[in-house]
């Protein structure tokens, strides 16, 4: 395409969505506010929540094709600069330390697979994924908390968070950067990547 100086023009290609398609990422989208205003559901147990919401996430993602995590460059190359040069299984921590950003739920931080889906997602040994997710919570990229299990003896499940000074989904600056005051420093960006 060309303009009155003979010169290109840029074009702007968008991507066509049926009606179908428009109103189910619509649906997707009112339901997910919904569940997250409804008072009765603070009964239902965080976790099985978080998958409903993190699954509604994924409707939305699928329609746009994209999904966004704001990312401090800085941390998470110090990060990556970690696990290439300390970690003891860096291949498969690297492809660990990817997924996470594929699985994270929007509101939280929360990496949505558990210690056993992680593993069976990467085919490799779930004792290894438990190694890496321990080392990248001794660097603070990884936060971990407990959550106790009605029957199930010792310290609880553990559940899985991306540090928000590393990535996030929140949007607002004032929850952002109480989230993020919140969170352990980065370990091996005050190091500078030594350990």
């Amino acid at each position: 395409m060309t303009g009155k100086e003979g010169g290109y023009m840029a074009a702007t290609i968008h991507r066509l969505r049926s009606k179908a398609d428009r109103l189910k990422k619509e649906q997707a989208e009112r339901l997910t506010q919904y569940l997250l205003q409804f008072p009765e559901l603070e009964s239902v147990p965080e976790r099985a929540f978080g998958r409903v919401l993190a699954a509604l996430d994924q409707v939305t993602v699928s329609e746009e094709g994209w999904s966004f995590v704001m990312l401090s460059p800085a941390q998470n190359a110090a990060v990556v600069e970690w696990i290439g040069t300390k970690s003891k299984r860096p291949i498969d921590a690297s492809r660990l330390w990817a997924k996470c950003f594929t699985v994270l739920r929007s509101d939280t931080g929360e990496i949505m697979l558990t210690r056993l889906e992680l593993a069976e997602a990467l085919e490799i040994n779930e004792d290894n994924v438990s190694r890496i997710m321990s080392e990248l919570v001794k660097i603070g990229a990884i936060i971990t908390k407990r959550e106790r299990v009605s029957g199930m003896r010792g310290p609880g499940m553990v559940r899985y968070f991306m540090n928000p000074r590393v990535a996030t989904h929140i949007s607002t600056s004032a929850a952002r950067e109480k989230a993020q005051a919140a969170a352990p420093a980065l370990l091996a960006l005050m190091e500078g990547g030594k350990s």
